[in-house]
């Protein structure tokens, strides 16, 4: 069995400013309501055509739109999604509501920590990565059935990041690395996720899906990204945001 992990952010159907965070690197994973429909339909016929793999759709930072857009369409697909919630945006204009929260679990769908304030984990010291997972869980507590799931924000993966994570008592933790290998730190596990942009097509997600080369040759690319990113330093973001501007996707 095959598990692919795909990574959404907000769903829009005319704006890309009715859910979520208001920035361009936010926009830049926000993907239109239709388009999105068409990707859940796709993935869905093809799992049900190939038994051997399986697709979970999860869902970062917490906008409204995980519960006006993307719950229906999953359940009308007769699936469930994952849902990463940064917690200090709840109750918030654009961000999902608690009572929001509470009908989204009585659905089935999972609810999991997006860290409390959505930072870039690596610029903080191990203190406040702590703080930052331990707020969220505490906030989120009453929504969180079976495993305590959670995703790191920004991309912002560390040594630091992964040990404090497993020692606030997160079970699963999700991250930005396009990988379908599993890794384990304590009792810890370790999952990559494939990165949708906004403008993806659907045959860009099926690839994901349906292609062993295309993955490996994505986690070839992330890999060499990390050199560019680290030679780059703050200079990394804005190259990003103009590929992607380009259509460049995948990075």
């Amino acid at each position: 069995m095959v598990k692919i992990i795909l990574m959404y952010h907000d769903i829009y159907r005319d704006s890309v400013k009715e859910s979520g965070f208001q920035n361009n690197s936010a926009f830049q994973y926000k993907v239109q309501l239709e388009e999105f429909e068409r990707h859940v339909a796709a993935v869905s016929e093809y799992c049900k055509q190939h038994t051997d793999t399986e697709v979970e759709f999860t869902f970062d930072d917490g906008g409204v739109s995980f519960f006006t857009y993307v719950a229906p369409i999953l359940e009308k697909y007769e699936l469930h999604g994952s849902f990463f919630i940064s917690t200090k945006y709840l109750d918030t204009p654009l961000f999902l509501t608690t009572e929001q929260l509470h009908v989204l679990v009585e659905h089935g769908h999972c609810i999991g920590s997006h860290s409390h304030s959505h930072p870039v984990l690596t610029d903080l010291t191990d203190e406040v990565i702590g703080e930052e997972w331990n707020l969220s869980l505490n906030k989120l507590e009453k929504y969180i059935i079976g495993e305590m799931t959670a995703s790191i924000p920004n991309g912002g993966e560390s040594k630091s990041v992964l040990k404090k994570a497993a020692e606030v008592g997160i079970e699963v933790l999700y991250t930005s690395v396009p990988t379908t290998r599993t890794k384990k730190l304590g009792n810890m596990l370790i999952k990559g996720r494939y990165v949708v942009y906004q403008g993806m097509k659907t045959e860009d997600v099926m690839t994901i899906v349906s292609n062993k080369s295309r993955r490996r040759m994505m986690y070839m690319r992330w890999q060499i990204l990390q050199i560019i990113k680290f030679i780059l330093g703050d200079r990394y973001s804005r190259l990003k945001y103009f590929l992607l501007k380009k259509k460049s996707f995948f990075i």
